[in-house]
This record gives C-alpha cells, sequence and structure tokens, in this order.
C-alpha cells in the first residue's frame, strides 16, 4: 500500500514526562500529550529517545526516517503485525528541522510481571525479559515466574516465526540477546521485540552494527544478517533450556528433541551459509512442544544465586565466586545482583545493569483489537495530526521508565584494564552486561559513575562506607583494589542531598542543586534511598513538598527528599490560636514563634493558601507570602493584638 509519509514532531511540540532512563546513545522520556494507533482501543502510549550529542554525527537520518515510513509502505496486515510485536519506530522527531531522536510505543503490559523480592514480597512490575530466564529453576520460580519446558519451546518457535517474518520484510534483528527480547505466557505464549532501531532494514542501520558480549557471530562474519540472526537464535534454545548465561553445547537439546540439537549444531555453524532458516526451527519447535512437560519448574524456598534474588548478568553462573562484586548504597550497603529490567530501545545505552531498567506504565494492547493500517499521532487538542508537522519522520525505539523498591548490586566483573587505569574523577556506565563488563570507561556527564575513592591492597567493600557521595561500590580481586562510585544524577546535585540540607529547582521539572539556606528554597527533612514512595514523607513536621530521583534500572538507587519550604518567618507555618511575636512596622514586620504566649504580641485568627487575601481577614492584621515556582505553598496569615 501506498500510505502519505508520517509527518516529522517537531520537539517543541511534545510535553515530555519523567525521564526515564539515559545512557551512551541519548536519554528516554514520557510522552503526556501523544499517543499513536487510535483505533486500537484508544491507543498507545508513546516514548521519546533523544540521541546524545555523541552519537549524532554517526546517525544516518534517512535510515530512521525509512524506517517510521516502512509501517504506511507495508499491506495492512503486515504493518499491523510489526507494531505488535516490536517496538517500531513511529515518527522522529526534529529540532530547528534536525533529527535529534524518535518516537515508539511503550511496552505493551502483558509483557510485564510482578517480581518478587527476596524477602518474597510482591515488587514492583517489571519488563519480562528473556534474561529472567536464562537462570536455574529455583531462581526463575523464586522471583514469581511459572515456566514449563513447553513454555520455553513455546516462546522459541513464536520467536523463529517472528524472524522468518521479518527477513520476508527485508529487516534482520542484529543484536538478538536475552534483553532486547520481551516474553509472555498470556493470552499464549509470544515475544516481543524492543531495541528496533538498532534493527537493519534493507541493509541499512541508523547506527554502526553492535552486538552484546556473548552474544556475538563468528569473529570476521558481517553483522545483523539473516544468518547471524538463526546463529543467535541457536544460541538462545541452547541457553535457555540449559537455564545458563554462556552455554554453547548443542546437545542440552538432545532430551528435548534430538531434531532440535542437530537443528542447533549446523545454526551454529561458523560458515553462515551452511546454517538453516528460521523457518524450520520453527516448524522443528512445533513438533518438540506437543511432547514437552506443561509441569512448571519450581523449587522450594527462595532463589540463592550468588547474594541476590535479581537475574544474574549474562555469562555469571548461579554459585560462582564473582571475582568483583558492587554494592548499593541504600542506608546500608546490602548485596543483590543486577537488575534485569530492559530500558526499551536503549541497545548500548549503557542505562545500569544489563541494560535492563524497568518500565512504569504502558498500554495493555489487546491482540484481537483493530488496528490502523500505520501510528497516526494526535495531541489532546487535535484530533488529526497536526497539519503544520510536515517535516521528515523517524522514531526509534525508547523504553519506559523504571521504579524498583529493592537494592541493586552487580556480581559480574569489570575489565581489570578499566579498573587498573581508574583515577579519582573517572567515569564509568555500568552496563552489567555479561561476565566480562559492568562498568564501561566514559565521558563523565549524567547517567554515570564517577570515582570518588580508590583503595589499594584490598577487596574490603566496606571501606566506601564513609566516602562522601558514595553510590556503589566495586572490588576488583584481580587488581586487589576498590572503586568507591557516585552517580552523576542527570536531577542536579540534590540527588545527594542530606537530611539539613537546603535544596531547590523548579516546579515545572529540571535540575535540582543543593544550596545555601534560605527563604524561598527547601530544607531536606528526611532523605530516603531504594524508594520513591513519597507517603514516607506525612509523618514529617512541616512536610509541604518532595522530590523524586529515579535511576533508570537500579532502583536501589532512587532517592526520595520530604521537603520544607523556608518561609520568609514563622507565619510560614503558623496554625489558628498560635501565639506570635511581632516586630517592625506592618508590612515589613517579622513573625516569630518565641514558644511562649506571655513574650508573645499577637495570636494567629485565621490562614489560607491564597496569596494577597487580605480581603479574608476582614478587620484583623494580615501578612501574605509566595514562592514564584510553587504557588501552592503561598499563604495569608491574619493576626490581631492579644
Amino acid at each position: 500500500m501506498n500510505a502519505p509519509r508520517t509527518p516529522a514532531v517537531d520537539h517543541n511540540r511534545l510535553s515530555l514526562g519523567a525521564q526515564l532512563g539515559q545512557g551512551g546513545q541519548g536519554t528516554v522520556h514520557e510522552v503526556t500529550n501523544r499517543r499513536i494507533n487510535e483505533a486500537a482501543g484508544g491507543g498507545w502510549d508513546v516514548v521519546y529517545k533523544e540521541y546524545g550529542l555523541a552519537v549524532l554525527p554517526a546517525l544516518r537520518a534517512d535510515a530512521l526516517a525509512a524506517r517510521a515510513d516502512l509501517i504506511g509502505e507495508l499491506s495492512a496486515a503486515d504493518g499491523k503485525w510489526l507494531c505488535e510485536r516490536t517496538a517500531w519506530p513511529a515518527a522522529v522527531v526534529q529540532r530547528h528541522g534536525h533529527t535529534c531522536g524518535f518516537l515508539m510505543r511503550a511496552v505493551p503490559d502483558r509483557f510485564r510481571f510482578a517480581f518478587r523480592s527476596l524477602n518474597g514480597a510482591a515488587g514492583t512490575r517489571r519488563l519480562a525479559t528473556v534474561e529472567y530466564l536464562l537462570n536455574d529453576d529455583a531462581y526463575v520460580s523464586g522471583i514469581g515466574l511459572t515456566i514449563s519446558d513447553r513454555d520455553r519451546l513455546a516462546l522459541l518457535g513464536d520467536l523463529a516465526t517472528t524472524l522468518s517474518r521479518l527477513h520476508r520484510l527485508g529487516i534482520t534483528v542484529g543484536d538478538l540477546s536475552p534483553k532486547n527480547l520481551l516474553f509472555t505466557k498470556a493470552p499464549h505464549p509470544e515475544c516481543f521485540l524492543i531495541d528496533a532501531d538498532a534493527m537493519r532494514l534493507r541493509g541499512t542501520s541508523v547506527l554502526p552494527q553492535a552486538e552484546t558480549p556473548d552474544w556475538q557471530v563468528p569473529d570476521g562474519e558481517e553483522k545483523a544478517t539473516a544468518a547471524g540472526d538463526v546463529y543467535k537464535l541457536a544460541l538462545l534454545a541452547v541457553r535457555l533450556i540449559a537455564r545458563d548465561q554462556t552455554a554453547k553445547d548443542p546437545a542440552v537439546l538432545t532430551p528435548v528433541s534430538p531434531a532440535l540439537a542437530d537443528l542447533a549444531r549446523s545454526s551454529l555453524d561458523p560458515d553462515p551459509r551452511r546454517r538453516p532458516t528460521p523457518a524450520l526451527w520453527a516448524e522443528n519447535l512445533a513438533a518438540a512442544v506437543t511432547t514437552a512437560s506443561t509441569a512448571p519448574a519450581s523449587a522450594p524456598g527462595r532463589p540463592t544465586p550468588r547474594q541476590s534474588g535479581r537475574p544474574l548478568p549474562a555469562g555469571a553462573a548461579p554459585g560462582g565466586a564473582p571475582t568483583t562484586t558492587t554494592t548499593t548504597r541504600t542506608g546500608a550497603l546490602v548485596a543483590a545482583s543486577v537488575a534485569a529490567v530492559v530500558l526499551v530501545g536503549l541497545i548500548g545505552l549503557g542505562v545500569t545493569h544489563s541494560h535492563h531498567a524497568d518500565s512504569d506504565t504502558a498500554a495493555p494492547v489487546g491482540s484481537t483489537s483493530a488496528t490502523a493500517p500505520y501510528p497516526t499521532f494526535t495531541d489532546p487538542t487535535f484530533t488529526v495530526p497536526d497539519p503544520t508537522d510536515t517535516t521528515d519522520s523517524d522514531p526509534g525505539p525508547t523504553d519506559s521508565g523504571l521504579t524498583d523498591s529493592d537494592p541493586v548490586t552487580t556480581s559480574a566483573s569489570p575489565p581489570p584494564d578499566d579498573i587498573a587505569a581508574a583515577e579519582v574523577g573517572s567515569c564509568f556506565y555500568d552496563h552489567g552486561t555479561t561476565k566480562r563488563a559492568d562498568l564501561v570507561a566514559t565521558d563523565c556527564g549524567d547517567g554515570a559513575f564517577k570515582v570518588v575513592s580508590i583503595y589499594d591492597g584490598t577487596t574490603d567493600l566496606s571501606r566506601c562506607d564513609d566516602v562522601t557521595d558514595n553510590d556503589e561500590s566495586v572490588s576488583s580481586a584481580v587488581n586487589n583494589r576498590v572503586l568507591c562510585l557516585s552517580y552523576q544524577s542527570p536531577g542536579g546535585t540534590a540527588f545527594h542531598a542530606r537530611q539539613g540540607d537546603c535544596v531547590y529547582g523548579a516546579n515545572s521539572g529540571g535540575s535540582w542543586s543543593t544550596q545555601t539556606c534560605q527563604t524561598g528554597n527547601f530544607k531536606v527533612l528526611a532523605t530516603y534511598r531504594g524508594t520513591t514512595n513519597d507517603s514516607k514523607c506525612d509523618s514529617w513536621q512541616h512536610y509541604n513538598e518532595w522530590k523524586r530521583f529515579g535511576v533508570a534500572g537500579n532502583s536501589g538507587l532512587d532517592v526520595l527528599l520530604c521537603l520544607s519550604m523556608n518561609y520568609p518567618d514563622d507565619a510560614g507555618y503558623a496554625t489558628q490560636r498560635e501565639c506570635l511575636l511581632k516586630s517592625g512596622a506592618d508590612g515589613h514586620a517579622t513573625f516569630t514563634n518565641v514558644g511562649s504566649c506571655a513574650s508573645s504580641n499577637v495570636v494567629v485568627t485565621g490562614r489560607t493558601s491564597r496569596y494577597n487575601a487580605g480581603a479574608f481577614c476582614g478587620h484583623d492584621g494580615w501578612t501574605t507570602w509566595e514562592p514564584p515556582d510553587y504557588p501552592a505553598l503561598a499563604y495569608t496569615v491574619c493576626w490581631r493584638p492579644k
């Protein structure tokens, strides 16, 4: 079909919500005023990925636009299928006529599950990445997943069918790995592919092709080909059945199906020309499903991989002794493993721990709902796409946000050379992708971890306990040294504020900084780590504002500040019938609570949150004040002489 080109969206017309993640390629944000595909039961939520300045020179805007245009070029059936099975780019975002990012649908809610924490309590819903399934049955059942061997084979069969259809459309996945693959069992086993802007379309790529360690094609082979996808499908089949992150021996499939074992051997052939097609995989998997066990894997007690109830990073075998340990500071240093939650579309972003991050909201999409032949966008005030947005179109995968209540640590090993070369002031992204790397050296910037202290001749992580602004500690047995790391929050220096500090930031969002205490900024009443639950602030006296700092993929580092406005004087928190000492002439008076009515000269007769509301006080005197960015915290306090 020949549908019109999807119009580009001007960045200024987007209403962005919370920042959901940040990494080496860019940042991901909620979008609050756009939806796509309104024919699908009200439409799908979208998110925005903005490329970082460092990657823009390598970005092929024409290739990104071609992905957005593809939906309109396909048949209605193929376009609907592609949008329901992948996080495919839906529209390019431009700033001053230049491509700066893209919009894509948020992940459907059915590709999430309720993660069970170490103490057995149900946690927040997380993206159901296949990486969770590459661990032993005790771990998988312990975190709340019910998966049988038949389910595993059915998921592989769905992926094989998906790859076959993608290849017919001229699309190869390239970086096919468990971090880019989501799964669900309901209403039937199926997969959902994210990071679609990294896929190759008709031989072209948006950015240079990258591969996840331990999921690479053989050295010298061209990346992102159909044969390469089959190679990685075979790796996934072996590792999914072996419950192992790095297994490569096809013999593990023999008890399940000798035919599948043979198919895996031919798919792992170093010569790409000898590998079979995904369609042959789908056929053999369909046969194997019929005889596979439907009994869900289970194990008594809690999972015990490493020191954590979180998914092991790729390449880390349960029970193995880590050469590197990372702890997250959340009041106390707690050992836990990599946060395995995928930030949609952030391939190579270094978005914390195994490139994974929880997602907070995404509209559920019914599998049988009517779907428009290609995505359309609407603002709340428009019923059709804005006709003034007529520039190019080009979207890219993004992600949904992430929240979590457990502290996070990683047990994978950073490269020894990076640890050895680190100095105070060095910065890293915390990828946690495989046994080879948690930390990747980078320029210091938002989302990075900065080395604030180094201890040589030890692997004792507690050496970092009293280091100012330490958020994560990494030890290397190879180098016999400990790095104390401080997270560089995009939210500003207030991320590291402590009780009694003063902070400020605009109510409309943006960076918050630590400041000298003064009228109009906020005093920190309490700081909570590892949570963004603002109900914790309710019991604090004079609490009237909160500030949350989320850390993509590592909710153990999340920060909640309970805040109190620094009013000009004690009238700001005065209540009716409270005694105050008034000093100075009316209009310039200061009101002080001296703790004694006998030593006071006025009594409060009324209070309203309206500014300059003298009429409210009638014939009584009054004082008023309003913080410019926080009009809801204004007051008019009425008083009369004692």
